[in-house]
């Protein structure tokens, strides 16, 4: 059995009460008195209270998805199952009160997160989390991250409504930071006797425009980006390669934050990771045409070539959903044997058809057999990967682990790991551009080159600070390849000409508010996934 964040000694395991509040009464009432389902909310949540403790654990390990995500292991280990069906078979009579707390953190799904994002505590006083977002996010210490789960604290998932309970038992003086271990830009900071400084405000200035047009328009999700009217995050912006100019703003869904095609480029599809949903754009018209629940913080997109199905990562449990393209309808999906599949890319040649997943809750990548829809190997990477890539004829795939500075390369033939490549930084997405010749980091603050003939480094780029997602836009000259990148801490997307190996230049996104900062850095528009319509072949 996997350790959460395997790699180490677990932590010490959560009480079953703890459990509850931060995930089971989310739906199921404290009490376990029933209740309804915050991923479909037209799904009711049984009574459980008195189940017996065969039925609360085999549901807890398989789930009822997409209403009720499954837990692996690597979140709710054996024992804490175990405790936790003693706990809910004896309710409500095993029911413990919530404990006094002398502050309160809200976790919202709104920049700047927590809130307060900073806080003074007492020795010896408790702090209650509370999450009002839509989806999980569980408050977990950063140490517990980075030293993978042998040291710190987490609430294990903490649903919308949960509560979390934190006792500040150290020493005066001790700073702690904690994050959403699912979005792991969410932070806050609690300080044991001691004032803080707030974080200061600041963004750079772009560099010129590319001075060569490219083809096609870049799709940008400015995830943190408020838009006039609307409550929740998330703004689609749409940069014509022309001229790199904005030319639309689309508000769609809570957060989206990855995006792709349908056959034929009429649709585009984000997913909405601080919600439960997929967003369906009409890319002619640039309206919202609807959302489809797929599960609990949906992470990445992306299809098979002929078009017949997305694939989604549902981070919040641990599997992949296909989705039919025709009449969106949720199809076969994946258990991966890793935890918190995030990262998603497809390659395929002849009956080899491959997708290479980055699971970001146990530092794993999963390797699935797109033709059968079966798991083939997980495999170690290293600390925190979040996104993936391949090349077009699945042979060989990428990963980008944030918390390591490193790009883990994977044989996707003989199902094993190659090597890590150091690139620095805060790795994420790591695409392979169109003609299968590099792999593309946006690793924060950098922009960095792989071969993929000799998986070494050919040319690094300052880019800015949160440089995530990377798109490939074809050079309007036809001389070879644009790589787009996007930057959560930035105003502006980052051009590199992979024909000569030079940093091109930057295009402003438009900003709708500015001075907006958080623990990580500013949040004007936090631009994530990103994607150039039309597609390139072999995607039709």
């Amino acid at each position: 059995m996997l350790a959460v964040f395997s790699g180490a000694a677990p932590a010490a395991n959560k009480a079953p009460e703890t459990i509850m509040r931060a995930n089971c009464g989310t739906c199921h009432g404290q009490l376990g008195q029933g209740g309804f389902s915050w991923v479909n909310p037209k799904e009711d949540a049984p009574r459980i209270a008195g189940k017996s403790t065969g039925d609360i654990k085999e549901t807890t390990r398989k789930g009822e998805v997409p209403e009720m995500p499954a837990f692996p292991p690597q979140e709710i280990n054996d024992t804490e199952l175990n405790n936790l069906a003693n706990y809910i078979n004896r309710l409500p009579g095993s029911y413990i009160p919530e404990p006094a707390a002398q502050a309160t953190v809200i976790v919202t799904d709104e920049d700047p997160w927590y809130n307060p994002m900073q806080i003074t505590v007492s020795q010896g006083h408790t702090v209650k989390f509370i999450n009002t977002g839509r989806t999980y996010h569980p408050v977990t210490q950063l140490d517990f991250v980075v030293s993978r789960g042998a040291s710190g604290t987490d609430s294990g998932m903490l649903g919308p409504d949960g509560v979390y309970y934190r006792a500040f038992n150290e020493s005066v003086g001790t700073k702690l930071t904690f994050l959403c271990k699912v979005h792991p830009y969410m932070r806050g900071e609690v300080y044991v006797g001691v004032g803080f400084t707030p974080p200061a405000y600041h963004v750079d200035e772009p560099k010129p425009l590319p001075a060569a047009a490219g083809v096609g328009e870049i799709w940008v999700e400015a995830q943190y980006q408020d838009y006039p009217g609307r409550v929740k995050d998330g703004v689609v912006q749409i940069i014509d390669a022309a001229d790199w100019r904005v030319t639309h703003l689309i508000p769609v869904g809570n957060n989206p934050h990855n995006i792709w095609l349908n056959r034929g480029g009429t649709e585009a599809v984000v997913t909405n990771w601080f919600d439960n949903t997929i967003s369906r754009i009409n890319a002619g018209t640039k309206r919202v045409i609807g959302d489809v629940i797929v599960g609990a913080s949906n992470a990445h997109i992306i299809s098979d070539f002929s078009g017949e199905n997305f694939y989604v990562t549902v981070e919040g449990s641990y599997y992949v959903q296909a989705v039919r393209q025709s009449g969106y309808e949720l199809s076969k999906r994946v258990w991966v044997g890793g935890y918190g599949p995030h990262g998603i890319w497809y390659g395929a040649s002849g009956d080899r058809k491959r997708i290479l997943v980055a699971n970001s809750m146990d530092n794993t990548a999963t390797i699935i057999d797109a033709k059968e829809m079966k798991q083939l190997a997980t495999l170690p990477a290293d600390l925190y990967p979040l996104g993936s890539g391949t090349n077009t004829t699945g042979t060989k795939g990428y990963v980008g682990n944030n918390l390591a500075g490193t790009v883990s390369v994977y044989d996707l033939v003989n199902l094993r790991k190659i090597k890590d490549i150091y690139v620095g930084g805060g790795p994420v997405q790591v695409p392979v551009s169109p003609d299968d010749r590099y792999a593309v980091v946006g690793n924060s603050p950098y922009a960095t080159v792989i071969s993929t003939a000799t998986d070494a480094v050919v040319a690094q780029f300052w880019a800015g600070k949160g440089a995530h997602g990377v798109a490939f836009a074809r050079k309007a000259d036809g001389s070879g390849w644009y790589a787009c990148v996007t930057h959560k801490f930035e105003n502006y997307v980052s051009v590199i000409d992979l024909s000569n190996m030079t940093y091109a230049g930057d295009v402003p996104l438009v900003t709708t508010t500015t001075g907006k900062v958080a623990i990580v850095g500013a949040t004007d528009t936090g631009g994530q996934g990103v994607l150039v319509r039309p597609l390139y072949a072999p995607w039709r």
